[in-house]
């Protein structure tokens, strides 16, 4: 009995070690049918225990703003097959124009920001997961992915690659933030095709339907 109880007590350790860390495989269950995700917007902040997440740099390797952009390490290689699809469908001009921001670099956005509904408080930014990217093109910049057809190739495509397009038009009621056609979140393949199948964003998904 002893022997059973000290066994317990070492599983018991293990899976509250295991409990701690935030990655996004760590998020991953099911409730309702639904793998779970993590949801960070306004009314849902960061976890206290939040560990900062594994960074890659993506210079080198796709266009980016500068070569301190940042990801996290599960988000690359989707992001790298997310761009050589959008370049075979003659989108050649896209480059990752933020990816990972700390929670100082937040702080400086939101401060100087004069329209707070298209950013978000420190530690309530997916972009401190590193789980979030802004896309920009050449031509149009981020605002104008919309209008020059980018956007709209990624907001029909990224799922396929695990990405979903966090702020999308008429859902600001539910996201709190106004549309943005530059802000896309990696959340693997499962989770984003049935965001785009349902029409639903992760607010929505997380609810279940």
């Amino acid at each position: 009995m002893l022997v059973l109880l000290a066994a317990i007590a070492v599983l018991a350790v293990i899976w509250g070690q295991l409990g701690k860390s935030h990655s996004l495989a760590a998020h991953s269950g099911s409730h309702g049918g639904h793998q779970t995700i993590l949801l960070v917007n306004a009314d849902h902040p960061l976890p206290h225990d939040f560990a900062k997440p594994r960074l890659v740099g993506l210079a080198g390797t796709i266009p980016v703003s500068s070569r301190s952009v940042r990801v996290a390490r599960a988000v690359k290689q989707p992001l790298v097959k997310l761009f050589t699809a959008a370049r075979r469908a003659g989108w050649t001009q896209l480059y990752v124009a933020s990816g990972y921001r700390t929670a100082a670099e937040q702080r400086r956005l939101w401060d100087a920001a004069a329209d707070h509904s298209y950013v978000q408080r420190p530690g309530h930014s997916e972009h401190q997961t590193g789980q979030a990217v802004d896309l920009a093109d050449l031509n149009a910049g981020a605002k104008g992915l919309d209008r020059n057809g980018a956007g709209q190739w990624l907001a029909d495509n990224s799922w396929k690659y695990g990405f979903v397009l966090r702020y999308p038009p008429q859902k600001k009621e539910i996201t709190g933030i106004s549309y943005e056609p530059w802000h896309f979140r990696y959340v693997g393949r499962d989770v984003a095709e049935t965001c785009h199948d349902n029409g639903w964003v992760l607010e929505e998904y997380v609810a279940g339907p």
